[in-house]
């Protein structure tokens, strides 16, 4: 995952939108975020305008955050239904963890082992070129 880092402008005061084109060759303050044996994720609502109907508002849920959730009851749903398999070891889930990072527009949800975040200043192109890159280095 890719997104544009916050850097407050000490001199805005408030007045004007600043729209950020992904398509620009200049350079922003960038995240990237691996997510380590991912095994499932949810992408797209709520926006930050319906927060307050997420299941979590109330439980610690901000906006524009990165939360760990504790007790998850989608982790437990997930691993209620892998019970099942004759191949089940309950110690494959104990590194496993929900992931909920808050965005404008919307959200980002897995369950992974873990994440490491890279901080980059470079075009959005570069910062997925580099990411491709890396996808296919042991190919």
């Amino acid at each position: 995952m890719i997104y544009l880092v916050n850097e407050p402008d000490p001199a805005w005061d408030g007045t004007y939108v600043t729209v950020k084109d992904p398509a620009s060759e200049g350079s922003e303050p960038l995240a990237i975020v691996e997510f380590e044996w991912c095994y499932a994720h949810k992408f797209g609502g709520p926006n930050d305008e319906v927060a307050a109907g997420h299941t979590l508002y109330g439980r610690g849920l901000q906006w524009y955050r990165a939360h760990e959730v504790i007790n998850s009851r989608w982790l437990a749903a997930e691993q209620a239904i892998n019970r099942v398999h004759s191949g089940y070891r309950p110690e494959s889930w104990t590194k496993r963890k929900h992931y909920l990072l808050t965005f404008h527009d919307e959200c980002f949800e897995c369950l992974a082992d873990g994440y490491k975040v890279q901080l980059a200043r470079c075009s959005f192109r570069e910062a997925v070129d580099g990411v491709v890159a890396r996808l296919f280095e042991n190919t």
